[in-house]
């Protein structure tokens, strides 16, 4: 648990360097990031650099993914809701702003991640 929080929030990684995906808070890859090779169940649980802006409310990476690395070998599908459920678009090659990805937030998947699923192929 996070001092002060009152949420219990999980840490991604250690994650070898050449497995699964990087999630970066910006597109073209800027910004925070974090590797990435296990499936994330719901993102507003994972510690991460983006704030809704509540107080005391501690960063998390809900809806704070903008661009995707896809290590060769891998891939990941993207959900705009928890638990892998919503709307989805799988990605097998470096993605560099998912706001040329059609989806459901403002016509995109920009800012729209809520959990994902990293397979190894």
């Amino acid at each position: 648990m996070l001092a002060g929080c009152g949420t219990d929030l999980s840490v991604l990684g250690p994650t070898p360097p050449d497995q699964g995906i990087v999630i970066f808070m910006h597109a073209d890859y800027a910004g925070s990031s974090q590797a990435v090779n296990v499936d994330v169940h719901d993102l507003t649980k994972t510690e991460g650099p983006c704030s809704s802006g509540g107080e005391g409310e501690q960063p998390t990476w809900k809806k704070c993914v903008s661009s995707v690395r896809v290590f060769p070998g891998w891939s990941a599908t993207l959900y705009d809701d928890e638990d892998f459920k919503g709307r989805s678009i799988t990605l097998t090659a470096d993605t560099p702003n998912l706001r040329d990805l059609t989806g459901p937030c403002d016509g995109s998947f920009n800012d729209c991640v809520r959990s994902i699923r990293v397979t190894k192929q």
